[in-house]
């Protein structure tokens, strides 16, 4: 008898245990998911660019406007367009572009060299597309913008010629008008980002500036001239002009403009 109340009363404060350990978790859970449902990022200046609470808040619409954004995916009904260039876990953003999600309404694509006219499954990851429409902005959301394109056509410059005209731009092939400055600079750690303009006047009634960047290592026997500092411009020669936009070793760079 005894030894039946022992196993009882052990079994009894076993579930009391379990019991406290699941109102335990619960609680913490609760109280995670209150931080992250309150989580706000400042700026430097004190300004919200980032309300989880309000992420989709609207804060601005701009009518009738022209956009620019590099394509990250067209699936499922809906074309992101990005608003700079990826390296690796690395996103650097340019102002030139706009990141923007919109509908895929089978919009009219045309193709930016040759003009010819396709649908909307002739876009694709890497692709530069522009488009005319109202853009929504998403002021605490960190750029997560809405826009339509009010069924307008979207103009799709294909990754394969943005990528030779980059190329082209690099080895002084094409006289496009290409502006080089330090993006963002690491030099500590032995590498730089370049920013070049391209600036393309391929239709004569309408010039675009398609920026791209890369990732340029200065390794021991690199001749630097200058401080190399965000926003100057440099002048710069490399070891194989033909290496991957994120893998290019510099002969030299020289700061050419403080």
């Amino acid at each position: 008898m005894k030894k039946k109340l022992i196993i009882t009363l052990t079994i009894i404060v076993i579930i009391l245990i379990i019991i406290m350990c699941i109102i335990i978790n619960n609680k913490k859970s609760n109280e995670n998911n209150e931080k992250t449902d309150s989580t706000v990022i400042y700026d430097k200046d004190g300004k919200i660019i980032y309300d989880i609470s309000r992420k989709n808040e609207i804060t601005d619409v701009i009518k009738d406007t022209v956009i620019q954004g590099i394509v990250e995916l067209n699936h499922n009904g809906y074309i992101y367009i990005f608003n700079g260039q990826h390296f690796g876990e690395f996103g650097l953003e340019m102002e030139e572009y706009t990141r923007a999600i919109f509908k895929d309404n089978n919009q009219t694509c045309i193709d930016y060299l040759t003009l010819q006219k396709y649908d909307t499954s002739y876009i694709q990851e890497g692709d530069i597309l522009i488009c005319s429409g109202d853009l929504s902005k998403k002021g605490y959301s960190m750029g997560d913008n809405d826009f339509d394109t009010k069924d307008n056509a979207i103009i799709v410059l294909k990754s394969n010629v943005y990528n030779q005209m980059k190329k082209d731009a690099l080895i002084g092939k094409r006289a496009y008008s290409s502006i080089v400055t330090v993006d963002d600079e690491y030099v500590e750690s032995g590498y730089v980002y370049l920013k070049y303009s391209l600036e393309d006047d391929t239709h004569s009634d309408t010039g675009y500036n398609f920026p791209f960047a890369v990732k340029a290592y200065i390794e021991d026997d690199t001749k630097v001239i200058g401080d190399l500092k965000k926003g100057k411009r440099v002048k710069v020669t490399y070891k194989d002009e033909n290496a991957d936009f994120d893998n290019m070793k510099l002969q030299s760079i020289e700061v050419i403009e403080n």
